[in-house]
């Protein structure tokens, strides 16, 4: 009964004033997938909104058992709505149908917003959908972005609950505040001590890595220099001693053999086998990388690993992992970039000479000549090393179209392309000249951050170069870029192509200082970026027990950590409730004394409070016996009840003042 009144009494309320409330803090949770769902989800769920809200505000008819043909529209509408989506999507399940259809889901449910269940509800969809934002991204301005509608949301419960609607919206603002700090130290403990596990506590949606941009396992033209233009962060890293130079820095990734006459690819046929012989002719390399999600099963490294803390070599030194990369990782490595690499397996340097029958005739032709002309082979290389420094060819972003044999076209008519033309172009020489060659893909460079003191390696450093076969001395690296473009190598892609001038440093130059301030801006930014990565999303099974053994606990297992969490929630909400009973005991003792002297006054009166009785019921039998001093007493309780009752302390001073003045004469006397 209580609840249906309470119910009864607010209804009027949340038509006016809580569903603003409710469909702001929807709204803003669902904001941010504006631009990931279909537009017309958008536009339903807008128009879901302003249909309901023109019932309390315009007056304008709602669906209900009033308007029978609003309710069937009601339900056509939805039913349009679940159709769109299972034919947008093919399916209504995965991450985007599911955000859509949770969009939807919202918008269906302000609709039907009438009681303070179907409100509560419809908050609950808000959180929901705040989680929701991070299958997308888990970056400081969402977190930030995603706390500030939690707090509204939660000001919302607040808003709700304020029944006589004493409290302004900054009060509510305000008390949702609080209540959130109240729970950090508890969420602070919770994510410190939970016990992680080696993945995710759940799958996520097959469909949550399809926007995932970077180095593919094939390589055709225009395949990398897609990636130029990105400036998404592939991986960063933190070398434990003195790093290599800039232009030593080749961070290898896939290796491509296989040639069908437009495309590279694997050739995972020849992947894992007895391993080479690497040799290492300088001081190695020690460090550690954390790498972005790929969506691919390799990792990347520095020429050439020979270390790893995951992950499998195979005989050409690529680092391959058992699953997809599909949530950030950090791993450590260690490499030398001063190394012979030789290649006992006769097979893989077979596989190094294919090429497929009928493409390339101009090329095999010139190949063909070298090799007639009784060069060596590291003649021949050095030959097409030359024809690419020497002659008339282009390094750019925006080759031509190239519509027929790629390779010759290249070679012998545009002489403009991109670091994945000249690798293609020279391996296909070589080839031809019965010098066993390979692709190899993955990023050339790095930008330093002096506040981190680490390097960060961004899509745009996406690069591919060669590897050949010379009797004696192994697989060497031969990067035909380099002839063309030395500055691509030395000193990276921004200053090889002045096309990218939309970046700062070319609007404001390095040396101004205009530059050296934004410079300082964006390192210190990425920078917390960094630490965000390591201590918050990265803080997996390996980062919690380094923590933990930071603050002196030990090896610590599962069964420590799960104690340690219950443990220190108890401790936890045992301190907040005492806060809070501490908190409303200073505000009502210094009431309650004063009312005992209030009760001890009309006591000498002969009216003496009985322990079952209230403060009202006191009042009123004691106003009954003495009705000159109704006014005095009615006041003193209305205030005590104000200020024990209703936590209202403004008014201790008031009741202390009345108290103080109630001072009745003993020589009253009962009237007959």
């Amino acid at each position: 009964m209580l609840r249906r009144a309470v119910g009864m009494k607010s209804a009027p309320e949340l038509r006016l004033q809580h569903l603003l409330w409710l469909g702001l803090g929807i709204s803003l949770s669902m904001a941010p997938h504006v631009s990931r769902i279909p537009l017309w989800v958008v536009i339903m769920y807008v128009t879901l909104l302003s249909w309901r809200l023109s019932g309390p505000l315009l007056g304008w008819p709602l669906p209900n058992r009033s308007w029978r043909l609003l309710v069937l529209a009601q339900y056509v509408l939805a039913v349009i709505g679940f159709l769109a989506i299972l034919k947008n999507y093919g399916n209504l399940t995965g991450r985007d149908p599911g955000v859509a259809l949770l969009v939807l889901l919202s918008g269906f449910k302000f609709m039907e917003t009438r009681t303070e269940r179907d409100y509560y509800f419809g908050l609950c969809l808000g959180y929901i959908l705040v989680v929701t934002n991070f299958f997308y991204t888990q970056t400081i301005p969402t977190a930030l972005y995603m706390l500030l509608v939690v707090l509204v949301l939660t000001s919302c419960f607040i808003a709700l609950n304020d029944r006589n609607q004493a409290l302004s919206v900054t009060q509510r603002l305000r008390s949702a505040g609080l209540l959130l700090a109240q729970a950090c130290p508890l969420v602070l403990v919770m994510f410190i001590l939970f016990p992680r596990v080696p993945g995710p506590l759940w799958g996520m949606p097959k469909d949550a890595h399809s926007g995932i941009t970077g180095i593919d396992d094939s390589m055709a033209p225009g395949s990398i220099s897609e990636l130029l233009r990105s400036d998404a962060l592939a991986f960063r890293v933190k070398f434990t001693d003195a790093p290599p130079q800039k232009s030593r820095m080749y961070w290898r990734g896939p290796v491509l053999t296989f040639n069908d006459g437009q495309r590279w690819s694997r050739n995972k046929a020849i992947l894992f086998g007895p391993q080479n012989t690497l040799t290492n002719l300088g001081a190695a390399v020690e460090y550690s990388v954390i790498l972005e999600p790929t969506n691919q099963a390799w990792l990347f490294a520095l020429d050439m690993p020979y270390h790893r803390s995951i992950g499998k070599l195979t005989n050409d030194y690529q680092v391959i992992t058992s699953k997809r990369i599909r949530e950030r990782i950090r791993y450590d490595m260690a490499s030398y970039p001063d190394y012979r690499l030789d290649d006992e397996i006769e097979l893989a340097r077979d596989a190094a000479l294919q090429l497929p029958p009928g493409f390339h005739p101009r090329a095999v032709q010139l190949a063909a000549d070298w090799r007639q002309q009784g060069l060596s082979d590291e003649e021949i290389v050095e030959t097409a090393m030359r024809r690419f420094r020497e002659e008339e060819f282009y390094y750019t972003l925006k080759p031509p179209l190239l519509e027929g044999d790629n390779v010759d076209q290249f070679l012998f008519e545009t002489r403009q392309g991109f670091c994945e033309h000249y690798a293609s172009a020279f391996v296909v020489l070589m080839r031809a000249a019965g010098i066993p060659a390979r692709v190899v893909t993955g990023y050339l460079g790095a930008t330093y951050n002096p506040i981190g003191d680490y390097y960060n390696v961004y899509q745009r450093d996406a690069h591919a170069w060669a590897e050949v076969w010379i009797e004696g001395k192994g697989w060497q690296r031969e990067d035909p870029t380099s002839a063309v473009s030395p500055l691509r190598v030395l000193e990276g892609i921004e200053d090889a192509l002045p096309e990218l001038a939309g970046s700062f440093t070319f609007d404001y130059g390095k040396n101004s200082l205009a530059y050296q301030v934004m410079r300082q801006f964006v390192d210190s930014w990425d920078n917390l970026n960094y630490r965000w990565s390591q201590w918050v999303l990265g803080y997996g099974p390996k980062r919690q027990r380094e923590f933990m053994q930071m603050l002196g606990f030990g090896d610590i297992d599962w069964r420590g950590l799960t104690f340690g969490l219950v443990a220190s929630i108890f401790l936890i909400l045992s301190g907040i409730s005492l806060w809070i009973y501490l908190r409303r005991l200073d505000r009502g003792e210094p009431a309650r004394r004063l009312y005992d002297q209030f009760c001890k006054r009309l006591a000498r009166l002969g009216v003496s409070r009985r322990a079952s009785e209230g403060p009202r019921d006191y009042a009123t039998r004691a106003a009954r016996r003495y009705p000159s001093l109704r006014q005095s007493i009615e006041q003193i309780t209305g205030l005590y009840i104000a200020v024990r009752y209703r936590s209202h302390p403004e008014h201790l001073l008031q009741l202390k003042h009345a108290i103080r003045n109630f001072r009745p004469s003993r020589k009253l006397r009962t009237p007959a």
